[in-house]
């Protein structure tokens, strides 16, 4: 079986945990794919490997020793944190399948535009997706249910309009946080996709920041495995690039400032959670 030591992790990714079924948890900078689309990608993707699509596994080689890696959940290439690999194909399925069936505790911090106008409450809205239908391309055809918790961590006061908030999404659904924050009118800074576009160009101008702000901060599974329940867990701090837009204060922190004070120490996410209690 391959070994946690044996994974050739890609640009900037780092290992955070792992246990003795094959459950590897590792923290995924932001910018990085989850696995690469073609060949070309693979330099910038979680492991520098090959990836089977039908299998959903990485293959690599080291000397004549084959190697395998499954990948059990992805990320979008523009958010960072947490992100699991198996080792074998018995724990991988078994994990999976708690994630088809939401049964994994998932817990993301994103920076949006605006704090919400109460401190916490749930989202519950009916996502549409284009589907393929008789080879025809039907807009919107597909309608799914998304629900997502919610918590204001933090909303700093005399910069940027701003809040870091804690999102627990109950469904998994193609983008899911990211679309439901733009529906409730706090569009995550940063995202190219469903962000305000003239917003995100403000940021960039003030602190010169481009990344998404939208960070896997941490997952949690109970599992039953060989006759027995278990518990894995995996935390990733909360990136410095949060901290720089949320500290930003016009005419002391611009960009040409920050570059010369240079980076403050990161918060941990898990303080931001024994603060703001659930």
């Amino acid at each position: 079986m391959t070994n946690v030591t044996d994974l050739p992790l890609g640009p900037g990714v780092r290992l955070i945990n792992s246990n003795q079924h094959g459950i590897v948890a590792l923290d995924k900078p932001a910018g990085v794919m989850s696995h690469p689309n073609k060949n070309e990608d693979i330099k910038r993707s979680l492991l520098n490997a090959g990836y089977d699509y039908d299998g959903e596994l990485f293959r690599w080689k080291e000397g004549d020793v084959e190697h395998q890696a499954w990948l059990i959940n992805r990320l979008d290439s523009p958010t960072s944190g947490v992100i699991l690999l198996a080792l074998n194909e018995s724990i991988n399925d078994t994990i999976k399948q708690l994630f088809a069936t939401h049964k994994v505790a998932k817990t993301y911090y994103a920076l949006v535009k605006h704090a919400p106008a109460k401190p916490s409450g749930s989202w519950s809205d009916t996502l549409s997706r284009d589907v393929y239908r008789v080879k025809k391309l039907i807009k919107g055809g597909h309608r799914i249910q998304a629900k997502t918790r919610y918590q204001l961590v933090k909303a700093p006061k005399g910069g940027l309009p701003v809040a870091l908030i804690r999102l627990q999404p109950l469904t998994g659904r193609t983008h899911q946080l990211r679309v439901q924050c733009k529906n409730h009118r706090h569009p995550i800074v940063g995202d190219r996709t469903y962000g305000d576009f003239s917003f995100n160009k403000d940021v960039v101008s003030q602190i010169s920041e481009k990344r998404m702000m939208l960070h896997s901060g941490e997952t949690s599974i109970r599992y039953a495995y060989q006759g027995k329940m278990h518990h894995f867990e995996a935390k990733s701090d909360l990136p410095e690039a949060f901290e720089s837009v949320m500290r930003f204060r016009p005419g002391l922190n611009t960009a040409k400032s920050l570059a010369k004070t240079g980076p403050r120490r990161v918060s941990k996410t898990a303080v931001a959670g024994r603060r703001f209690r659930r």
